[in-house]
């Protein structure tokens, strides 16, 4: 009977060939530069100063918390997003306070207040920091309000909401008296509303002093 031949065994150290890189052409060189130049930017953005932003934002929730205040004397509900928990330590609630010394006010981007009153929710003054196309930080100031409920056939009933901008400018050209100014109008014509209980006359109002925001539907939750 022949033998059968063994399988030879294979080569522990086996040759593995070398595949040489190929020259850079432009694409890769200018692709690392570029990663490069962006990885830089994106560092001086996270360090970036935000001094100015937290002074006026500090400014914001003071102004706000007062209004809240107002309006609380008269039986109305507004709430503050930052909460008043996280930015304030109150000697006496709601009119003794400092800001907390641990809250990072240059990190808020939002600061609004909101109407809690019954027939009111979706009323809203807001401030918000967006980044223009030319990345330039802007701070905007918008009312926004409910026109009204439809029904939609595959999502429900919808809420409406309309806005008006009230104030818009560069983060680092704002005018804190000209901001007040605007704010001072459109509190006391909040306030107002709420004394004759109806929006009508303070809807008329936005609509016609302010230039028209943004228009969209959001979820109503019945």
């Amino acid at each position: 009977m022949p033998r059968r031949r063994r399988k030879a065994a294979p080569d522990p150290n086996p040759e593995v060939p070398v595949t040489e890189a190929k020259p850079e052409d432009d694409f890769v060189s200018s692709l690392k530069s570029e990663l490069v130049r962006t990885q830089q930017v994106a560092g001086a953005k996270t360090g970036e100063d935000l001094t100015h932003r937290a002074k006026l934002n500090q400014r914001l929730l003071q102004d706000l918390w007062e209004v809240h205040n107002q309006f609380e004397e008269i039986g109305v509900h507004l709430t503050i997003d930052p909460s008043q928990t996280l930015f304030a330590t109150f000697v006496e609630y709601p009119t003794t306070w400092t800001f907390r010394e641990n809250f990072d006010f240059g990190a808020v981007k939002t600061v609004e207040l909101a109407d809690r009153a019954s027939g009111w929710v979706g009323f809203t003054l807001r401030n918000w920091y967006y980044r223009t196309p030319e990345g330039k930080t802007h701070l905007r100031s918008i009312f926004e309000w409910c026109d009204g409920e439809s029904y939609h056939r595959y999502s429900g009933w919808m809420r409406m909401m309309s806005q008006a901008v009230l104030y818009d400018a560069a983060e680092d050209e704002v005018e804190v008296k000209e901001l007040h100014r605007i704010l001072r109008d459109v509190v006391v014509q909040w306030y107002a509303a709420h004394l004759e209980k109806t929006p009508e006359k303070f809807v008329a109002h936005l609509k016609e002093k302010y230039p028209k925001g943004a228009s969209y539907a959001k979820e109503s939750y019945r």
